[in-house]
């Protein structure tokens, strides 16, 4: 599911219960413009309405809003530092892993998570990747998350999002929050999930 503008673009799976995820692909100044999605050969795309995209947008933040991070093992890539870090949590209970990518390029900025159920590449990633504290990778993903609720705050945060997971993670220093109370958009998630759910069932009944 796909909401696509001439400034960013976000991506979010159609599987919320067992693997949500949210990506938003924000164009950096005149560099680039984000395209709309066509169909191919291979790939169909389908326009749908706002509130359709909105409904597992909006279950997607709710998930992750939900979500308990802590007691886990936490890694970081640390190959690149200037452009792109990779974050990846394991937790037990539940048994699930939390991949959190962010990347600042001189045309782009992308903001990922995602969590799945396959512990599949732990080994590797304890291998190759190095350990970090438990509340810096909590820190990272609380950022990350808020900036996501934004919508309209995409173009203008973005510089200041990368610049706090860097700072966070470089230095370790804990971080107040980006701009946004969490509280504040975990009750409009709400408010418009209420909101939808009645529309449905009015028009269920007529």
């Amino acid at each position: 599911m796909h909401q696509a503008s001439k400034d960013f673009e976000i991506e979010v799976s159609e599987s919320v219960d067992f693997n949500p995820s949210i990506d938003v692909y924000v164009a950096r100044g005149d560099k680039m413009s984000i395209q709309v999605p066509k169909s191919s050969k291979y790939h169909k795309v389908q326009r749908i309405q706002e509130a359709d995209f909105l409904q597992y947008f909006n279950q997607t933040l709710y998930k992750l809003d939900q979500l308990d991070t802590c007691g886990g093992e936490y890694y970081i890539d640390t190959e690149d530092y200037a452009e792109d870090y990779e974050l990846q949590a394991f937790l037990e209970q539940p048994h699930i892993n939390i991949r959190l990518s962010i990347s600042h390029s001189a045309d782009m900025c992308d903001c990922r998570m995602s969590i799945s159920h396959s512990f599949t590449y732990r080994l590797g990633i304890r291998r190759k990747y190095v350990q970090l504290p438990e509340t810096t990778f909590r820190q990272v993903f609380i950022l990350m998350l808020e900036y996501c609720h934004e919508r309209d705050a995409y173009v203008q945060f973005q510089d200041t999002l990368f610049a706090q997971v860097q700072a966070l993670i470089c230095n370790g220093k804990p971080i107040g929050g980006l701009v946004i109370d969490a509280n504040k958009y975990f009750d409009k998630a709400k408010a418009e999930m209420l909101e939808r759910k009645k529309n449905i069932e009015l028009s269920l009944i007529e």
